[in-house]
């Protein structure tokens, strides 16, 4: 039987990576004053950061329709027996109710595509999708896949050390890192996903400090089976993190991956982080650095 495998934009795959694997991505929107882009289609990273300071309309985003992901099921329905579909929590978007709504139709057309809430979003996300890929490729079942794409979502881990939580209050995904507001000062909140919402996962007195600690905790979810050091504006940042903590990378060399226009639009520029999966039981968001 032939799998497809799809994911959304919020997953920050780099394009190589996604063709390496056969993954299909679906954008969600952006939407700027009187224009609307496809996330990483017509509208890249580095545009959307140039463009976030300035705005005097805050951008906003949309989960991508029902049609736009009932259109890209019945494409690969041409020339595959069955689809796993992977997405952003279902707490932070829309996206995956869009897809299961989507996959209902397929069904009464006779495609089964099965739906996963990772409760993630970025690299975590990704990495769950390039695992099942994976399995796919080495002759894994639907059944297989499933149960991979829920075992890796919960290993897996988002982090992100912000400059700000000015994004993220405006766009409304504080979540429960909603105590931060108000008492940062200069201190840097550090923030991860728990039950697909955003937690507090520490916080640092500078950018230096940050960086320390997200090295930190690549070594605290250790041993890996992914390993991803993200970023939106500051790739220098990212290459020295990426150095430090090559170690603890199953190949030795994490990949370096911009955070999208989406989950960029609530992060901000200057944010650094991480997206991983542990392969066994860890605690990437312990601790606080000081």
């Amino acid at each position: 039987m032939s799998i497809a495998v799809v994911t959304d934009s919020t997953s920050d795959l780099p394009v190589d990576l996604a063709k390496q694997h056969g993954i299909s991505i679906v954008p969600l929107n952006v939407h700027i004053e009187d224009e609307t882009f496809l996330d990483g289609v017509t509208i890249l990273a580095d545009e959307m950061y140039r463009r976030l300071p300035d705005q005097k309309v805050i951008p906003t985003t949309s989960a991508p329709s029902v049609g736009s992901f009932l259109e890209l099921y019945e494409k690969l329905a041409e020339t595959h027996d069955e689809i796993i579909s992977i997405h952003i929590s279902s707490k932070l978007s829309l996206t995956h109710g869009a897809a299961v709504n989507a996959a209902a139709e397929m069904k009464e057309k006779g495609t089964r595509v099965e739906v996963i809430d990772t409760e993630q979003a970025s690299m975590a996300l990704g990495w769950t999708t390039v695992q099942v890929a994976e399995l796919i490729a080495s002759g894994g079942t639907i059944e297989d896949a499933v149960a991979l794409a829920k075992s890796s979502s919960e290993r897996a881990s988002f982090v992100g050390m912000v400059d700000t939580l000015e994004y993220l209050v405006r766009g409304g995904r504080i979540g429960k890192a909603q105590g931060f507001v108000g008492t940062l000062l200069r201190i840097r909140p550090i923030l991860t996903l728990i039950n697909g919402e955003a937690h507090p996962a520490g916080r640092a007195r500078n950018r230096t400090k940050g960086i320390a600690r997200i090295k930190e905790m690549v070594a605290e979810a250790a041993p890996l089976d992914k390993l991803a050091i993200l970023y939106t504006t500051d790739r220098a940042d990212a290459e020295e993190i990426a150095k430090g903590v090559a170690e603890f990378a199953p190949d030795g060399s994490p990949i370096i991956a911009q955070l999208g226009p989406v989950v960029g639009n609530y992060l901000g520029p200057g944010t650094l982080g991480l997206g991983l999966v542990s392969s066994e039981s860890g605690n990437a968001t312990a601790g606080n650095a000081e």
